[in-house]
């Protein structure tokens, strides 16, 4: 049952309406408690629900003002109907093939681990602890490879104390214990560094095309091939580099780095939340496209994603929901948002105008 104590429920509003309290460390530690969690979730819902009802007001009126001018449209295009045909395309909405925007897979249900030169070993748990691993070569050239599948996070623990968040169907490449000039790791997907602080020794993540260097902080990446990448710095700073045009940048605490599909570079302030939720358990999309959620959901569930048309893509909507939860659950939440209509069954998600 939801704490609902003046105490809670403060709190939650306040971090609604202000959401720069949302990137603090101790608003991560108030939501990570699952009472907390549903009350602000509902809340957000409640948020969503109100604006969506003062849109549908505003719409009434609007309709009420144009009936007339709607109705005597109408009759002219009637007129055209009978008299134009070869105005109007013979193929409806409705026969058109969907597109594909994100396919399901069958192979992989398991969280992997590969050392080098050795046969790949399951990994039951979703936490591993290098510092507390026993017999360990300190020789940096012994490296592992953790792969996640789709629906399943992992938290690891590397020798020197970074702590790294890893997404569904992501890897890290990483050597057993630090022992060079650099801490070096090899990330595809994405992940959330949180980097044990050594100033004569600057942890290096390189991914497909950048590198991000760092002291000591916290910061996320995605880096997954068919979407655009991203370097978000939660707090401290780091530097990226661009491993094709070798230029660099310097985030600041906030600022999210860009690179899209077609080389296209871009510094934005956001919310971090957005992009470090998921470590929490949380989807949490803030105006962002249908085609970034959905790929996300696909992404987690493992199921095919399923457009009417492209122009859906662009769709661009808040969304909030427990990773936990089940899909059907996700779903409905998306479809009272009444900004489409989200069909699942046979595995394959559809995406419909309303």
């Amino acid at each position: 049952m939801i704490d609902h104590s003046d105490k809670n429920l403060d709190y939650a509003l306040r971090a609604i309406q202000h959401p720069q309290l949302r990137e603090t460390d101790e608003f991560l530690q108030w939501i990570n408690i699952p009472d907390n969690k549903e009350l602000f979730l509902e809340l957000m819902a409640c948020k969503e629900a109100v604006i969506r009802e003062n849109l549908e007001r505003k719409r009434r009126v609007r309709s009420r003002m144009y009936i007339g001018a709607a109705a005597f449209t109408a009759a002219a295009v009637l007129v055209l109907v009978f008299l134009i045909p070869s105005l109007f395309p013979t193929t409806s909405r409705q026969m058109e093939q969907p597109i594909r925007l994100f396919a399901a897979i069958t192979d992989g249900e398991h969280v992997m681990l590969q050392t080098d030169g050795h046969s790949e070993q399951l990994l039951e748990d979703s936490v591993m602890n290098l510092k507390e691993v026993e017999a360990l070569t300190s020789d940096t050239i012994c490296c592992q490879t953790l792969t996640t599948p789709r629906g399943k996070s992992f938290l690891l623990v590397l020798s020197d104390g970074t702590k790294v968040w890893i997404n569904a169907e992501s890897s890290l490449r990483y050597p057993v214990a630090f022992n060079g000039k650099e801490r070096r790791v090899e990330l595809k997907g994405e992940a959330c560094f949180e980097v044990a602080k050594n100033e004569k020794c600057p942890f290096i993540v390189s991914t497909d095309g950048m590198e991000t260097t760092v002291l000591g902080t916290k910061f996320n990446i995605r880096s997954y091939k068919t979407e655009d990448r991203h370097v978000t710095l939660v707090q401290g700073k780091v530097e990226v580099t661009n491993m094709t045009s070798h230029q660099s940048v310097i985030l600041q605490p906030g600022q999210d780095l860009t690179y899209t599909e077609n080389g296209e570079e871009n510094i934005s302030r956001v919310n971090i939340a957005t992009y470090t939720a998921w470590t929490e358990g949380m989807f949490y999309f803030e105006d962002a496209s249908l085609k970034d959620i959905m790929s996300s959901l696909g992404r987690w569930y493992n199921v095919n994603i399923d457009f009417e048309q492209a122009e859906l893509y662009h769709i661009r909507l808040n969304f909030w929901a427990n990773r936990d939860a089940r899909l059907e659950e996700a779903l409905e939440l998306l479809n009272k948002l009444q900004k489409v209509r989200v069909d699942y069954q046979d595995e394959t998600i559809t995406i419909k105008h309303i």
